[in-house]
């Protein structure tokens, strides 16, 4: 693995590019009011060409939507990528973007959800730390608040590491073997991360620590994913596996099916390594953010991560 490189730090006036490189907001999201919360905070907002075109469920075209991204990455007075929205469709540009420009300009980029397969490409192709966190249809329209909040814009404005997360007891019981384990950050939507396996663009990290979040799946297809991983050898690498929320994933009624404890039990059974679920992690109000590819200490008792440094300098 190449040697990353943290993006500068926001300061207030400096000018944050919006865009969809997945797909375009809906008509309940409002850019508009995301964009004003922005604003009010003493930022100035630059909206890429393509993010309220519409081509089927993506923002345009792959390469418009690719273009908005290598564009802000090139252009000197963007100092941060913040994205409209998640959905469909990162996959699809992974290929064209311009590793090499990104890595000579790194800058904060934002976004979860399908985002993670971008976030993952440009760790893996450009050594650049991206940041998981909130969208501005998807979330900062409705406001940010509380500890989310400011722990989001501490990682934006400041190169110190903030305060430990801690999480809740979902589970009964713990999979993994060890309560505590050090290794670098990296997460996001499991579909989104499992689909990535065996390509050029899932990050070559050394013991990482996983933290996953998942949105209306099935738990039969939330174990075909965990066993992906797991006989793909990604598994026996980690120093760690940290569970979010894992919303509305539910069996389909009168059928039989696995809760997702014992999936989670099966899968990591005697792993030698600390297997934590209960983060206020994905697709949730008050969802944490982080960095991806900063160093991290994972905790099972009490259940916490503790940040070893910050995501920018």
């Amino acid at each position: 693995m190449m040697r990353l490189i943290k993006p500068p730090r926001l300061r207030r006036g400096d000018v944050i590019g919006i865009c969809a490189p997945a797909s375009p907001p809906t008509p309940a999201e409002d850019v508009g009011k995301g964009i004003q919360y922005l604003e009010r905070l003493g930022y100035r907002v630059e909206v890429g060409r393509n993010v309220f075109k519409r081509h089927g469920y993506l923002a345009g075209t792959d390469r418009g939507r690719a273009d908005d991204l290598n564009t802000f990455f090139s252009n000197p007075g963007i100092r941060a990528i913040f994205i409209a929205r998640g959905g469909y469709g990162a996959h699809r540009i992974l290929p064209l973007l311009d590793y090499s420009l990104i890595r000579r300009n790194p800058k904060i980029l934002v976004g979860y959800s399908d985002i993670t397969a971008i976030q993952f490409a440009i760790l893996a192709k450009a050594g650049v730390i991206t940041f998981s966190g909130p969208m501005v249809a998807a979330d900062m329209s409705g406001g940010l608040s509380g500890a989310a909040e400011e722990l989001f814009w501490r990682w934006m404005t400041s190169p110190a590491a903030p305060p430990p997360v801690t999480g809740e007891q979902l589970f009964t019981s713990r999979a993994g073997t060890r309560t505590s384990a050090e290794g670098r950050l990296i997460g996001g939507n499991l579909s989104l991360i499992s689909a990535l396996l065996g390509t050029e663009y899932f990050p070559s990290l050394y013991r990482p620590v996983y933290l996953l979040e998942e949105i209306g799946e099935r738990p039969y297809r939330i174990d075909r994913m965990l066993t992906h991983m797991k006989i793909a050898g990604v598994l026996d690498r980690a120093a760690g596996v940290a569970f979010g929320r894992f919303i509305d994933c539910r069996p389909e009624q009168g059928k039989p099916s696995l809760s997702l404890e014992q999936i989670i039990q099966n899968t990591f059974h005697g792993s030698r390594y600390p297997v934590i679920p209960g983060f206020q992690y994905g697709h949730c109000r008050g969802s944490i953010s982080f960095p991806q590819g900063v160093r991290v200490r994972c905790e099972a008792r009490p259940m916490k991560l503790r940040f070893l440094e910050g995501g920018v300098r």
